[in-house]
């Protein structure tokens, strides 16, 4: 975390990569935004310098246009990243002033000067040359600045000290002039250092007193310092729809959207619309309708009831040129707009991560698209028809195509409804989960047979057998590679002979292992001839993962 960096009252700060930000991401401007602090209304107008996207509370400016952010908000340098807040804060040093508040100072201060000569002069009887209160302030180093500062503190106080230093510079004079009859007029001013010196200790020492009552009034100075945690009930409203994109995830925020502790989340096709054409996949963006009448009301009522109202999609017929990312933003704008409530919804294009049941798109939600907000899982859900009912769950029903949405919800840890579950209230139909689950896997299982050794003293081959996905190249690469092996695979070069022939060059100087399927026995013959040709060992390590976990996996 950097320093705070100071906003002065209504001048332009360019912030971006930087040593005083410690962003070096080379996407980031040396002057990425610009803030303008309005200390009165305690908010800063923010406005895009550079090429990349920067974002407020998640919501992308665009390049020299400007929004507002207040203490609440959250402003990301680049989209997504390098979250900062604005703070206004009381602090003990001096603080700039407004205009007015110079001015006033400024008078004030030239006439309490003018009034101190004339009371000199008034009181010099005995002719010597005396210097001004202006004069007394140089001789003794004292800066402009602190003398009005010490008025301040007067003033804010309840109390004017000016008085009271008044008098004490002018008792100093009276006793210099009584006891210095003959003296030259440096000697005299020596003397009034002196005091001078000692009247400073003394103001200093009551301004330790006084710093309590006076931060309470001082103005306050804003600093821009790294983000934690904001709450809930301040934060900004989206302003207008906007689109942000990750890498293979596109994420709208609607107008109006704001972050919630707790998340309506849903699926989209299937769930909040069907088909208008009435077949399976739509045949255009246009070909959409809302999938019951009941879910009108059921958005309004979650709205009022503060949820955020999140959609999850998997739309992978971007990535396969079945569909534009163009006409699926399009779509999805419109039925956002037909639902009459404020959304945020993400879309994966591709498989991956971000594609469900992956948690990817929920753990974005989480870090980056709800300004920091925790979300309570007790308190949210997710909504999708992808819930693995078999045929005939109800009559005439087909089997649901995937487990996908339920196994989300198992992943993100969110109580899971259907859609006719949630909005028809329909009693919970008969699903099938998968055979294969991963919380009943126990990292305390062996890895190897008891008796078996990982590696031995010197070389050797080692021909790995098993499914796909089984975890072949994790335990290649993870367990052998480090000791010294030469891993074989097929995958990156391509064809078996090209295997045996690294086999029969590296052997000579260490030890290999070959990472293929080596289903069937003429696979698996080629590699112990190469290992017989050199009189080294070969072993053979069979994995037992199940098809089920395997395909669990490759997903």
């Amino acid at each position: 975390m950097h320093a705070p960096i100071d906003l002065p009252d209504a001048v332009p700060v360019n912030i971006g990569r930087s040593p005083e930000t410690q962003i070096t991401d080379p996407r980031c401007s040396r002057n990425q935004v610009q803030l303008i602090a309005d200390w009165k209304n305690q908010r800063v107008q923010v406005k895009q310098l550079g090429a990349n996207t920067s974002a407020v509370d998640g919501n992308d400016i665009g390049h020299n246009t400007e929004v507002v952010m207040t203490p609440d908000s959250t402003l990301f340098i680049l989209s997504g990243h390098f979250p900062h807040r604005v703070v206004f804060e009381d602090i003990h040093r001096t603080s700039p002033k407004s205009p007015e508040q110079y001015k006033t100072s400024h008078i004030k201060e030239s006439s309490s000067k003018k009034e101190s000569k004339e009371s000199i002069r008034e009181k010099d009887k005995n002719h010597v040359p005396k210097p001004s209160k202006r004069s007394l302030a140089e001789s003794s180093d004292m800066p402009e600045k602190k003398k009005t500062k010490t008025e301040d503190r007067g003033h804010v106080s309840g109390k004017s000290s000016k008085p009271e230093d008044g008098k004490r510079v002018k008792d100093s004079k009276e006793k210099v002039s009584k006891s210095s009859n003959g003296d030259d007029d440096e000697h005299q001013l020596k003397i009034i250092e002196e005091k001078l010196k000692q009247l400073k200790k003394n103001i200093q020492a009551e301004k330790k007193t006084s710093h309590n009552e006076k931060d309470k009034k001082l103005k306050p100075f804003p600093s821009l310092t790294t983000t934690a945690m904001v709450s809930s009930s301040s934060l900004l409203v989206a302003k207008e729809n906007s689109w942000t994109t990750e890498e293979h995830l596109y994420v709208l925020t609607s107008k109006g959207v704001k972050a919630r502790n707790k998340i309506a989340s849903f699926d989209l096709d299937g769930t909040l619309i069907t088909t208008s054409s009435g077949k399976v996949f739509p045949v255009d963006s246009n070909d959409w309708k809302i999938a019951y009448p009941e879910i009108f009301n059921e958005m309004k009522r979650l709205h009022q009831e503060k949820y955020k109202i999140v959609i999850f999609t998997n739309q992978l017929g971007v990535s396969k040129g079945k569909t534009s990312i163009e006409d699926l933003k399009s779509k999805i704008e419109n039925v956002v707009t037909k639902l009459q409530v404020p959304v945020q919804a993400f879309v994966a294009t591709h498989d991956g991560e971000f594609r469900k049941p992956c948690d990817g798109m929920w753990e974005m939600l989480k870090k980056q698209y709800n300004n920091g907000l925790p979300i309570d899982p007790k308190e949210s859900f997710y909504v999708g028809d992808a819930a693995g009912r078999p045929a005939n769950w109800a009559p005439k029903k087909k089997k649901d195509f995937s487990k996908s949405d339920r196994l989300f919800a198992l992943n993100i840890g969110l109580p899971f409804k259907t859609p006719e579950e949630f909005f028809l209230h329909q009693k919970a139909a008969p699903f099938e989960m998968p055979q294969f689950d991963p919380r009943k896997l126990s990292s305390k299982d062996p890895l190897l047979s008891s008796s078996t050794q990982l590696t031995q003293g010197d070389r050797e081959v080692i021909v790995l057998v098993g499914f796909p996905a089984c975890g072949k190249s994790f335990f290649s690469n993870e367990l052998l590679k480090p000791k010294g092996y030469v891993v074989v695979n097929r995958d990156t070069l391509g064809s078996w002979q090209k295997c045996v022939k690294l086999v029969n060059e590296s052997l000579p100087r260490s030890s290999v292992v070959v990472d293929n399927t080596n289903i069937t026995k003429d696979e698996r013959t080629r590699y112990i001839e190469c290992a017989e040709r050199v009189k080294v060992p070969c072993r053979c390590f069979v994995f037992t993962t199940s098809i089920e976990q395997c395909r669990h996996n490759e997903k």
